[in-house]
């Protein structure tokens, strides 16, 4: 090793828990066999594949079956994923490794990328999100948006058809493996549809868009314009004549959604940066995404009110958006070969969800394993720890909450605080009674671009340092405690600002402490009032307090909540695939 102060300069090797990880993945050991006949059966298999050759043992699917194992927080999910991608790409396998976040997925392909690379089976391992293997899937005998765009241009148009994509090789069989499998069963996807759209530019499509928003801001900021007052224009016109009349019923529908939208731009709320507008999804916020043409008509309103959005951003953005179908999420993993996965919250993972795991995508083997570093340390008394505050407390008493855990050791401690969305995240950020701790306080939400999201990380775990955060960096994030100082003296502490609806999502953010065998700590400050949604009235509380059962009645109104909620979920996915 030449340079002893770099990590990245050491070989990993995994540690023994680890690497039955790995065989579990791969399917070693499910014939109820002993482990050393499981293991010398494992050798065999890869023994096989060098023997015989890549072209003679391409995607042997049927040694492998769809399983999950459990890994603890902090344990090598992400190693486990690498390595069993690698021998599975190795064996003839395409690998698509989908995360619900952008910023880990990112983060994991680029910790492994050279491993991939080495072995020659980086063509063949994909990691991407779930929107992202979606339109991997959909686009894999070619691209759907230029196929879409092609059918209304004619050929002496500006706008030229777009290249076949070539995709990966179509004889290999196809693996999936899922990192946190219950982030897909939540509502973001599971009962959704990922619906691609071309983008479908033209001159008189602006001429069209100019008309409407003229009228929108001339009209006091409110469009009265109909499909028929229109088709009596000009502007409507040239677009027949330029697309054809054959196209009129598509030109009406978009003209449709065109003038339901303008009225309601500015919702879902948006960002505006580096002369681009941008939604959150997951822990990111991105600028690729449109929402119907409220889009199209934010960058009207921020262009010409607000001149923060440039003539030329504003162009680029003025087209029709053509729907090119939608695709139910929960049938998009039945495509695959085979699905896997690995986990943090197997055993947290509701009734409900279990049966959809096992019935509809075939994952009834479940493998948990032990802790690489024994009993975990994490500190949370359900009785002591939990805060009700009002909502005119509340900013009092997560302040006072924050203080008491940055100084209850011999040292100062760091404190991570995790808030439901950015908006109550910025709310606590600018309030009064946090401002003396504004300079010992970073804040790490969607916004932040992967590098300041990499550095605001790798500084959050110091001692004395507050880092507000929002939910969506309950998962994954990895704060490396290096300090042995805050090390000895209680590590980090987690302060939980909101009831998670999936106990997974609780123990995932509880899990950013107390990480690898060190020590932490976990309470949560909530608001009254938002125990409303989960049917715990203001008595309720009380009672709870009273009979030292508060949070197992928190716990047991949310499970209800989510069973209610997830049921409306399911319903959907049943009409999904009637559609």
């Amino acid at each position: 090793v030449e340079d002893r102060t770099n990590a990245d300069s050491y070989l990993r090797q995994p540690h023994d828990a680890q690497m039955i990880s790995i065989m579990r993945v791969l399917g070693i050991g499910n014939d109820n066999s002993s482990y050393t006949d499981a293991v010398k059966q494992g050798m065999k298999t890869v023994a096989k594949f060098f023997t015989f050759g890549y072209a003679q043992f391409s995607g042997d699917q049927e040694t492998l079956m769809p399983n999950l194992v459990e890994i603890g927080t902090g344990e090598g999910k992400s190693l486990t994923l690498a390595v069993a991608s690698s021998v599975l790409a190795l064996m003839g396998f395409n690998i698509n490794c989908a995360c619900y976040s952008k910023y880990l997925s990112v983060r994991d392909y680029q910790d492994y990328e050279q491993l991939f690379d080495t072995l020659g089976v980086q063509p063949y391992i994909v990691y991407g999100t779930f929107n992202e293997l979606s339109e991997n899937m959909i686009n894999e005998r070619g691209n759907i948006r230029d196929k879409v765009r092609a059918l209304m241009l004619k050929p002496d148009d500006d706008e030229k058809k777009g290249d076949e994509s070539a995709g990966r090789d179509a004889s290999r069989a196809s693996i999936l493996l899922i990192d946190e499998v219950d982030v897909f069963f939540n509502k973001q996807f599971y009962g959704e549809y990922y619906t691609p759209g071309a983008v479908l530019r033209h001159d008189c499509i602006k001429t069209m868009t100019d008309y409407m928003w003229n009228h929108y801001v001339g009209n006091s900021n409110q469009s009265t314009l109909t499909l028929s007052t229109m088709k009596s224009t000009d502007e409507y016109q040239q677009c027949v004549t330029v697309f054809g009349t054959e196209w009129a019923t598509i030109i009406d529908e978009q003209i449709k959604c065109m003038l339901a939208d303008i009225n309601t731009f500015d919702s879902p709320k948006y960002v505006v940066k580096n002369d681009k507008i941008g939604y959150k999804e997951g822990d990111q916020i991105t600028y690729s995404a449109t929402v119907g043409y409220k889009t199209l008509f934010a960058y009207y309103f921020e262009h010409h009110v607000n001149n923060v959005i440039s003539a030329n951003s504003l162009n680029h953005v003025i087209a029709m958006y053509l729907k090119c179908g939608a695709f139910s999420y929960a049938e998009i993993p039945k495509r695959f070969d085979v699905i896997m996965g690995v986990t943090g919250t197997l055993r947290h993972l509701s009734v409900p969800e279990r049966k959809t795991m096992d019935e509809k995508y075939g994952l009834k083997v479940h493998t948990y394993m032990p802790s690489l570093f024994g009993p975990n340390k994490n500190r949370f008394d359900q009785q002591r720890d939990i805060q009700i505050s009002t909502i005119e407390r509340f900013n009092e008493d997560l302040k006072n909450e924050i203080i008491k855990r940055l100084k209850d050791h011999a040292s100062p401690r760091c404190v991570f605080v995790f808030f439901e969305d950015r908006s109550k995240l910025m709310s606590f950020s600018s309030c009064p009674e946090f401002q003396p701790f504004k300079r010992q306080t970073r804040v790490i939400t969607e916004q932040l671009t992967f590098r300041e999201k990499e550095a605001a990380i790798k500084r959050a775990p110091r001692g004395n340092t507050i880092t507000l955060l929002t939910k969506s960096f309950g998962r994954g994030t990895d704060f490396k405690v290096l300090d042995e100082l805050l090390r000895n003296n209680g590590g980090p502490h987690v302060v939980q600002t909101f009831v998670s609806l999936q106990v997974s999502e609780e123990v995932q953010i509880r899990g950013r402490t107390a990480r690898q065998g060190g020590d932490g700590s976990y309470s949560m400050v909530l608001i009254d009032e938002e125990l409303e949604k989960f049917n715990i009235a203001k008595k309720d509380i009380e009672q709870g307090k009273e009979n030292g059962n508060l949070y197992q009645l928190i716990d047991t109104q949310r499970n209800r909540q989510f069973a209610k909620e997830y049921q409306q979920i399911a319903d959907r996915v049943k009409i999904a695939k009637k559609e």
